[in-house]
């Protein structure tokens, strides 16, 4: 059984924990650690993905959906109408999927989830919202695979 390459991106700041929240309750129903890559800048992506591998993103966002709303796109795609916040990542998910893609470095097809969050406030705690849509994508993800 081939298992694609997990990402979660986040921080310690509340919400954004979301991807590393999905990974943590994949962990938890057996996905092997070594196919799990907890980062947190998107630029940290070119390093561990490649054009030969399954890879799905994991991250939250921000914008119009209420707290919890959990969206699945495919890269390449026009829809990825979302952005983290500003801060301490310098280039956004698209902009390196971008690069990636230009760099013949990303596969043919990149699933991405996102999670919409509430708060991001430094050393918080994870919204209830995020916290049930994080296991919802795990579940999803763990399910998908299974039926592969």
């Amino acid at each position: 059984m081939t298992w694609p390459l997990i990402v979660g991106l986040g921080s310690h700041h509340g919400d954004d924990q979301a991807g590393w929240l999905v990974l943590d309750r994949l962990r938890e129903r057996g996905y092997p650690a070594t196919r799990l890559a907890r980062l947190q800048h998107p630029a940290d992506l070119l390093d561990v993905i490649d054009a030969e591998s399954s890879v799905m993103i994991c991250d939250a966002c921000v914008g119009g959906d209420s707290p919890g709303t959990i969206r699945s796109l495919c890269w390449p795609t026009d829809k990825m109408v979302y952005q983290r916040p500003a801060g301490s990542h310098d280039l956004s998910l698209a902009d390196v999927m971008e690069l990636g893609q230009r760099l013949g470095s990303l596969p043919e097809r990149v699933q991405i989830w996102t999670v919409q969050t509430v708060s991001w406030s430094a050393g918080s705690k994870p919204s209830l919202e995020v916290q049930s849509a994080a296991a919802r994508v795990a579940e999803t993800i763990w399910k998908d695979h299974q039926r592969a």
